[in-house]
């Protein structure tokens, strides 16, 4: 298989078609992966999370009556129990599994406001399942689309994928295209009718029917269908899924792992054949038909000067936004800030000696000290809303190329009733690094050289009492201050993010454009490269 990879690349290469290099990694850095990872998938209340807790016999994942899961789980077997989460900024923390729903439920992380990319649970009950890794996604279709949308994501790196389709309502809309976006990206699907219990054996047969009937006419092909309750049966359903899907998976692993590599392979593959059979349909076009059929696929909406416009317009609309929201996170401590300090201040300004001169000095460098530690600590509690500040306009730009995507789709087919394959594009995420904050001088003037003036015997309350009164200018300066920062290097990243996106479109439109001149002395040279990448595909 590595062979055909190879072959693969050096089509791309021979073509240029440079948008499928991020494919060709992906399927090179496979072989790296330790586990065969099954992805369970469904509606919010479909039963996943208590369908992988049937699974390993012991209550791991938090259900509840509230849609639970709001952060992809993998669970797989480990010599000792343990919990390890992995956070957006690439910190990897390791805590009790009995604390797990603090982070990995909408209830206790509404819309993931702790910001955990994913969470890994090692777990001895699964020994019998070593090199598999059972995967808990967000439920779809519920209010929370953060969820919904984190698992559309995720259904792009689905291997063995298992769709949860509650017996109460089978075969929903979400169920759909779920499922169907499924099929074309995983190695295996499946699905599970869940919540069994509730119904009569003559009443499942009906449902089971409905189901299978369904997928047949909406997807093309029989896909296989288990029942599964956790309350009734439920050794006989374990069984068959585990006879089923999980030992025969384990039976052949190093064969399986081959399988789901050369399932990587196809889809670069396929989607290579995509490419050169639109250049071959091009090539056929004289060089006017070339022109006019160019002309409707990168319209008014499909080209370089609309693009970067349309980006700078959603760059500029989103650091629009950073400066108020970064200084609103902070705003909302300034009061406590403020009255801590003066208390702090209380406290310490009795065991200062000397002048004026040395007060100052004193009171400076504590205030320096105290606010400088204070504000560092809010911006490091705070570090999570500022990094999903930048996830968020990242989304506008990830939105933005799938819509564009969509539309060169639609042109295409158009002019030569070929359809572009669908993809996803992610800028890259950089966890952002904390500015510096500092604290200036307490009086405007050279005041305190004139110490000698003002005996502390006298002015000592009155001086103490500005210095308590400055507090609220140094923390209402600073506040500003790091929001400044911090809207900076935010506004830095989301420039560079617009040009990774930038980049990402005009390979994309490149390789368009690309096999769209293919000249007509090559149509055979496309035809015999077509029958190549087919014979691969077969």
């Amino acid at each position: 298989m590595q062979i055909l990879l190879n072959e693969i690349k050096n089509i791309c290469l021979k073509y240029e078609l440079t948008s499928l290099q991020r494919l060709i990694v992906s399927a090179e850095n496979l072989l790296s992966e330790k586990f065969i990872d099954i992805a369970i998938f469904g509606q919010f209340k479909a039963g996943k999370s208590s369908f992988i807790n049937s699974i390993i016999g012991k209550p791991i994942l938090p259900t509840g009556v509230i849609p639970a899961t709001s952060v992809i789980t993998r669970i797989y077997f480990g010599e000792k129990e343990r919990a390890l989460l992995k956070f957006n900024d690439n910190r990897i923390e390791e805590i009790c599994l009995n604390v797990i729903d603090e982070y990995i439920t909408e209830p206790k992380n509404p819309k993931n406001i702790k910001g955990v990319c994913f969470a890994n649970i090692e777990i001895p009950e699964l020994k019998q399942y070593k090199g598999l890794c059972f995967i808990d996604t967000p439920g779809i279709g519920s209010i929370f689309l953060k969820n919904t949308q984190t698992t559309e994501v995720w259904s792009d790196e689905a291997t063995i994928a298992i769709v949860c389709i509650s017996a109460e309502r089978p075969l929903s809309e979400f169920d759909l295209k779920l499922i169907k976006e499924l099929d074309s990206n995983s190695y295996k699907l499946v699905c599970l009718l869940t919540k069994t219990d509730l119904f009569t054996i003559e009443q499942l047969e009906e449902i089971n029917i409905f189901l299978q009937t369904s997928l047949n006419n909406e997807i093309g092909k029989n896909i296989e269908i288990y029942n599964y309750s956790i309350l009734s049966n439920t050794n006989f359903y374990k069984n068959k899924i585990s006879e089923s899907i999980c030992k025969p998976l384990l039976e052949r692993y190093d064969n399986e792992i081959e399988k789901i590599y050369q399932h990587k392979v196809l889809k670069i593959a396929t989607n290579c054949l995509n490419y050169i059979e639109i250049a071959h349909q091009a090539s056929l076009k004289t060089d006017d038909e070339k022109k006019l059929l160019k002309e409707k696929i990168f319209d008014e909406k499909v080209n370089t000067v609309f693009i970067q416009q349309e980006l700078r317009l959603i760059t500029a609309d989103s650091k629009s936004r950073v400066r108020d929201t970064v200084y609103n996170i902070f705003d909302k401590y300034s009061k406590n800030l403020l009255s801590e300090l003066r208390n702090d201040l209380n406290n310490e300004f009795p065991l200062w000696k000397g002048n004026l001169y040395q007060l100052t000095r004193k009171y400076e460098n504590w205030l320096k000290s105290a606010l400088t530690l204070k504000l560092k600590n809010i911006a490091d509690k705070e570090q999570l809303q500022f990094n999903e500040i930048l996830n968020k306009i990242n989304a506008h730009f990830s939105f933005y190329t799938k819509s564009l995507r969509e539309k060169l789709s639609k042109n295409i087919f158009k002019v030569l009733e070929i359809k572009l394959r669908s993809d996803e594009w992610k800028p890259e995420f950089k966890p952002l690094k904390q500015p510096d904050i500092s604290i200036y001088r307490t009086f405007d003037s050279n005041i305190d050289l004139l110490w000698f003036l003002f005996p502390m015997f006298i002015f000592r309350n009155i001086f103490k009492n500005y210095f308590s009164k400055q507090i609220a200018h140094e923390v209402e300066k600073n506040i500003h201050r790091l929001t400044s920062n911090i809207t900076d290097i935010i506004n830095k990243e989301t420039n560079n993010n617009k040009e990774q996106t930038l980049i990402y479109i005009l390979n994309e439109l490149n390789t368009i454009e690309k096999v769209l001149s293919g000249k007509k002395s090559n149509s055979n040279d496309y035809s015999k490269t077509i029958n190549e990448l087919k014979q691969i595909i077969l």
